[in-house]
């Protein structure tokens, strides 16, 4: 927020001068208002409003006393000037910590407007009006008070000064196949038919379960386009990027928790929400034929219990195995996603590495031929789960189960490693006895395989599942391990 404005001159009688300010009294002294206590001291920084000509023509700031001073001093040379130049300033005075990336603009706009108005008609030397008066003071006092939201017409009938603060975002984060983006407002209320073909085109598609790399298939757009797109929505605050969700997937609580969710009743009451459809609603049904009931709700105290029970090493089919009868009417995406947002869980991705070393010896080297561990895994409700969902073309269905992972010892730490052994062969036997070769070489898994690229990101670049993808490293050539992070 502008704290004061003032506008300053060089004077060929008294050197730099300030010529009006406002707030009155701000910046020099002043005999209207006695009792208002001065910003700063004009005397100290009066070489940088008024600076040498070499300086002129650019951005300046300069801080004291817990204030920011901005500025844009002009130099103009002329014969109707004294000693043949008009060297002026309009600055703007700000709290030293305040963001001024959108006081930049306003400040130079002002330093050009002005400039104009001097070599039309002398806008600024001729003005002899007393501190407080005239058209530029009247200037003044609509630029310090007006400015963050309203458009304004001065200083004369020939000219017009329209500014108007428009705040500057961060640069969006990178986008990426394997993000989902998730819309943080309605997009209904702000579409338009003259929005770039491709956003009109991604838009019906972007659901918060849909990746980047499905968007683009769907709405039938360029992959890079449909970045491009979704990034400009992320720059204006209208998307969230998420993970590809997935019951294989892990979460667990930030260091946010305690100060969010486990305090926050109106977090908690927003999140407890019941899924649609969980609940019997058909007036036209006998109570012989079906037996609505009213769905439980879980208070509070079990909304912090269920999220504070995530933790690395358990899947979410795990977690909710565990709390089934408290999720019955709870929708499992929202719920996670929801944590996600809020920032208190987060995504615990895996990634391959490879060592280099040989692969260590599997625990029974007797293979059949009319069967194989990839075709028939280990049963059991501990190791079966689902691939990467139905998010995207190549994924499994519900029932996929992973290639089981031998743990290391150990007790649970932040980043857990697991041991996947090479040595198989490259090939896959089929129920006819047939023997396909790999669609993805071991050139290609290589380059996934240096721990900078994680599960979703693998998948989704090669096409596959999760158990696909776990059931081709245990066939790469060399001990593989696998890190959660």
């Amino acid at each position: 927020m502008i704290k004061a404005i003032f506008y300053s001159k060089f004077d060929t009688q008294e050197g730099p001068k300030v010529v009006h300010q406002v707030p009155d009294g701000a910046i020099v002294p002043s005999a209207t208002a006695p009792s208002q206590p001065l910003f700063l001291t004009f005397s100290d920084i009066s070489f940088f409003v008024i600076p040498r000509q070499e300086l002129c023509g650019n951005l300046i700031q300069v801080c004291t006393n817990g204030y920011r001073i901005l500025g844009y001093p002009i130099c103009m040379k002329s014969l109707r000037y004294d000693r043949n130049e008009f060297i002026f300033n309009f600055c703007v005075v700000l709290a030293e910590e305040e963001d001024f990336s959108t006081y930049k603009s306003v400040v130079q706009k002002l330093a050009d407007l002005m400039h104009g108005l001097e070599e039309q008609n002398g806008f600024l030397s001729r003005d002899h009006s007393k501190s407080g008066e005239g058209k530029v003071y009247s200037l003044f006092h609509c630029v310090s008070t007006q400015t963050q939201d309203a458009n304004w017409d001065i200083p004369d009938e020939l000219n017009t000064l329209n500014i108007k603060l428009f705040p500057i975002y961060p640069a969006p984060p990178p986008v990426k196949a394997w993000h989902v983006p998730l819309f943080t407002v309605r997009y209904q209320t702000f579409m338009d038919e003259n929005w770039d073909l491709t956003m009109q085109r991604i838009v019906p598609h972007i659901n918060g379960v849909n990746s980047v790399r499905i968007i683009s298939i769907l709405a039938d757009t360029d992959f890079s386009l449909t970045c491009r797109a979704i990034r400009h929505l992320l720059y204006y605050g209208c998307l969230f990027l998420l993970d590809i969700f997935s019951f294989s997937a892990i979460y667990a609580p930030t260091a946010q928790f305690s100060s969010t969710i486990a305090t926050d009743e109106e977090m908690q009451q927003e999140t407890a929400s019941p899924a649609p459809g969980t609940a019997t609603d058909d007036d036209t049904a006998t109570t012989t034929d079906i037996h609505p009931t009213e769905p439980q709700l879980v208070d509070g105290v079990g909304i912090v219990e269920l999220y504070a029970s995530l933790k690395q090493g358990q899947s979410i089919k795990q977690w909710y195995l565990q709390h089934s009868r408290q999720l019955a009417h709870i929708d499992i995406r929202r719920f996670i996603t929801f944590g996600v947002i809020k920032g208190f869980i987060y995504r615990v991705h895996k990634y391959a590495v490879a060592t280099g070393n040989p692969a260590p010896p599997m625990k029974s080297s007797h293979y059949h031929h009319h069967s194989s561990p990839a075709l028939h895994p280990p049963s059991g409700p501990s190791s079966r789960g689902p691939g990467t969902g139905t998010n995207s073309p190549y994924a499994t269905s519900a029932g996929d189960d992973p290639a089981p992972i031998a743990q290391h010892d150990g007790g649970p730490s932040h980043h857990s490693t697991s041991v996947y052994s090479g040595s198989r062969p490259a090939t896959i036997v089929t129920l006819e006895g047939e023997e396909e070769e790999d669609d993805i070489d071991d050139k290609t898994l290589s380059k996934y395989l240096d721990g900078m690229h994680c599960f979703d990101q693998i998948c989704t670049e090669l096409e596959i599942s999760e158990r696909e993808l776990t059931a081709r490293l245990k066939r790469f050539p060399g001990e593989v391990l696998i890190l959660h992070r």
